[in-house]
């Protein structure tokens, strides 16, 4: 009669192969190769007295396909991310030479030229005040809205001052205040700036407005033709 030693070593040459494999790139037909290596060798080496339950096998199976599905459908979300990311990119660098609004407290004014700038009002208001001023914080500019409803709006002043006076080039401030009767509305200002070039990142590109910094994507509330 024929004796088994359930004590000798595994011979592991496929299962190292599949192992240094997968090292480069991980995708399913080689966990699922490395998974059969391993039950192969685990039922050619199990114990005669003991071997290895079909439930057990079954479990194993089933784990190996969940995990496989899994793999499959990651590799199936990064391949879509990847695309949606690129055709993001291609779409944002359309906005180059491109006006856009974005949130700022601040406009940059040219002498004897006019000058956009616009407010993201929030909710209803029955009044709305819009101050520019200097860096003294004195008054130069007021424009003045009644029963406005929410959205976008944009303005231009003609860089005169209360007094009909050309103030000269620089960056002037802009306060807002939206009431609808005695209560405050949420309102944002804004400021116009030109794209001048886009920086693309895996995560949300930088986009370059020169003298106004940068912004983002998510950050401009409106894009003009």
């Amino acid at each position: 009669m024929s004796h088994i030693n359930i004590d000798s070593v595994i011979n592991n040459n496929v299962i190292e192969q599949n192992k240094n494999e997968s090292n480069n790139e991980s995708n399913p037909l080689d966990l699922q190769n490395n998974f059969l290596s391993l039950l192969i060798a685990q039922i050619k080496n199990q114990d005669p007295t003991d071997p290895i339950k079909n439930t057990e096998l079954t479990s194993q199976l089933a784990q190996i396909n969940t995990a496989t599905g899994i793999e499959r459908l990651n590799n199936t979300v990064g391949h879509f991310s990847d695309k949606i990311n690129q055709n993001q990119n291609i779409q944002i660098s359309s906005l180059i030479g491109h006006r856009v609004m974005i949130p700022s407290s601040q406009i940059v004014h040219t002498k004897d030229m006019k000058t956009e700038f616009g407010i993201d009002l929030i909710g209803y208001a029955t009044s709305v005040e819009i101050k520019i001023l200097d860096s003294d914080n004195k008054v130069i500019h007021v424009t003045k809205l009644k029963d406005a409803k929410p959205g976008v709006y944009s303005f231009i002043w003609d860089g005169l001052d209360l007094d009909e006076n050309t103030v000269p080039t620089g960056k002037y401030n802009i306060t807002v205040v939206a009431k609808n009767r005695d209560k405050d509305v949420p309102v944002q200002t804004l400021c116009e700036a030109l794209v001048n070039s886009i920086i693309t990142s895996s995560k949300d590109p930088i986009i370059d407005l020169g003298v106004m910094g940068t912004t983002t994507l998510s950050k401009i509330r409106k894009i003009f033709k």
